[in-house]
Parts: structure tokens; C-alpha cells; sequence
């Protein structure tokens, strides 16, 4: 009786085993989870779908030339934009941003921040913003607006989010 139990119960873990580590279904085993979703979704709560026509496709003829710095720190507000357009597979938005010169700013009294639909993403780089300024100015206006490209990595939990706008700076 006890030789009986010494090959049975050798063979009874293993089949547990073998059974815990078979796949629940094909259907699940092959498709890929949602990180990017999943991970706004613990921090922000479950997604909104919002119509916009800047999740559309690329407008003909448009260069986005130019690059934005300082997305890193505005990382929570690229992420509510990409949420508020339901974006997460797309991995890119078009919409208009707006230039608005920052005398306030205490490193560049130059400076001028991007803003997109109300929320800052980032800044026009040092080196020109006495020149992007300075043709606000010559404009009458107050700010300035010109298209932007917003761009992730869809495959990436924390994707890395890049702004790029259509300027030539005179």
C-alpha cells in the first residue's frame, strides 16, 4: 500500500502542475493586454471616449518641423489628452496648438510655453524663443497658433510622448 502512495503521489503533483501552467484558453493566450489602458486606468479611472476631429489623420502637406522640449514634465497632461481622445492605439494626435509668450518665467524672460487645448505640453527651446516672441509680437497678437503632431509609442506601458509643431522661426 505505501509503495502505491510513493508513485501516486509523485504523479499527482505533477499533473497539477502540468494543469495549472496550460494556458486558460487560445483565445487569451494570444492577445496581447492593454498596459497603456490599464495603467491610466488605475491612475485616472476608466477612459472617456470623446469625439475630435484632431484624432483624424495628418493634414496634406503639413510639415511638423519643429521639435517641442520639456514634454517630460508635462507628462500628465499629454496622457489626459491622449485619454480624452481615446488615442491609446492610435499613437498620434493632430490638433492646433497655441503660443503663448511667458514673461513670468523666471529662467527666460523669453520663454513661450505650447499649449494644446488649454493644457501646457511643453516649451518652445531657449535658443528661440527670444525669436518666436519677438514674431508674436510683429503679429498684433497676444499668442499664436499653428498645428501640432502628438506622438507615442503604442506598444510601451509608459510610452514616451513627443510634441512637434509646424514652425519656421524668422
Amino acid at each position: 500500500m505505501k509503495s502505491y502512495l510513493l508513485i501516486l503521489l509523485p504523479l499527482a503533483i505533477f499533473l497539477l502542475w502540468v494543469i495549472r501552467r496550460a494556458p486558460k484558453s487560445l483565445t487569451s493566450a494570444n492577445t496581447r493586454p492593454d498596459f497603456i489602458r490599464q495603467a491610466a486606468d488605475s491612475i485616472h479611472g476608466p477612459e472617456v471616449v470623446v469625439a475630435s476631429s484632431s484624432s483624424e489623420a495628418a493634414p496634406h502637406g503639413v510639415d511638423y518641423n519643429y521639435d517641442v522640449v520639456g514634454e517630460s514634465f508635462q507628462r500628465d497632461h499629454l496622457m489626459a489628452l491622449v485619454r480624452s481622445h481615446n488615442a491609446f492605439s492610435v499613437g498620434e494626435i493632430y490638433g492646433i496648438a497655441t503660443l503663448e509668450p511667458e514673461p513670468t518665467n523666471e529662467f527666460d524672460p523669453t520663454a513661450v510655453k505650447v499649449v494644446v487645448e488649454g493644457v501646457q505640453v511643453g516649451y518652445i527651446p531657449k535658443f528661440d524663443s527670444a525669436a518666436v516672441t519677438q514674431m508674436i509680437g510683429k503679429s498684433g497678437k497676444k499668442e499664436m497658433q499653428v498645428p501640432v503632431r502628438i506622438g507615442f509609442d503604442t506598444d510601451s506601458p509608459q510610452p514616451l510622448i513627443g510634441v512637434r509643431i509646424a514652425l519656421v522661426v524668422k
